[in-house]
């Protein structure tokens, strides 16, 4: 299944085989666990998973939502089964950047990602979600998460209550009994302004 979504922001659609329109994927925060220098890699998991995965693929394009954004740079990163991310090990898990190729295309082999509490209220859940940033030549970098229909803390958090992220709320496909997919199409803009 695929997101569309026609609404106030503008107008994106799937056509066939991909999204089409002009409304740029909106930003999230970067959150207090973005860490440089991540391995070029396609699998996130740690060796000897034995979980669900998850293969998160897509199309990044300029801001038209039709041209390729060739040779972007898409860094993803999100916590563990336990819901901690690491910060501090040579392995960087759960962390990764890809370099998109002419067409646009990326894609990733994690796992879904858990809720987990807040810092300041341990009665308060982040929902499931996975950070990314995208960066192109000529066009300001992107900073985002992606989240996932049916968790039971998005109503409750600031980021996924905004209506801002309606299209960033995604539902997983099932492909197999231990494996999902979710394809994230991403519309890139010269400048994001502060909402």
């Amino acid at each position: 299944m695929y997101a569309v979504g026609i609404g106030i922001f503008g107008n994106l659609q799937w056509n066939n085989n991909r999204f089409v329109g002009d409304t740029p994927t909106t930003t999230d925060i970067l959150g207090p666990f973005y860490r440089p220098g991540a391995p070029s890699r396609r699998n996130l998991n740690p060796p000897g998973f034995r979980g669900e995965i998850l293969h998160l693929a897509g199309t990044i394009y300029k801001e038209d939502g039709k041209t390729p954004a060739s040779k972007s740079l898409i860094e993803i990163w999100q916590c563990n089964e336990q819901g901690l991310y690491d910060n501090v090990s040579d392995e960087y898990v759960y962390r990764a950047k890809q370099e998109a190729g002419a067409n646009g295309k990326y894609a990733f082999i994690t796992s879904i990602p858990v809720a987990y509490p807040t810092e300041n209220n341990p009665n308060q859940f982040r929902p499931a979600h996975i950070h990314m940033r995208i960066s192109a030549e000529g066009l300001q970098d992107l900073i985002t998460q992606i989240y996932f229909k049916g968790d039971p803390h998005l109503a409750t958090d600031p980021s996924t209550k905004s209506p801002l992220s309606v299209n960033r709320i995604m539902t997983l496909q099932k492909v197999k009994e231990k494996e999902s997919k979710l394809q994230f199409d991403i519309a890139l803009r010269k400048e994001y302004l502060p909402d």
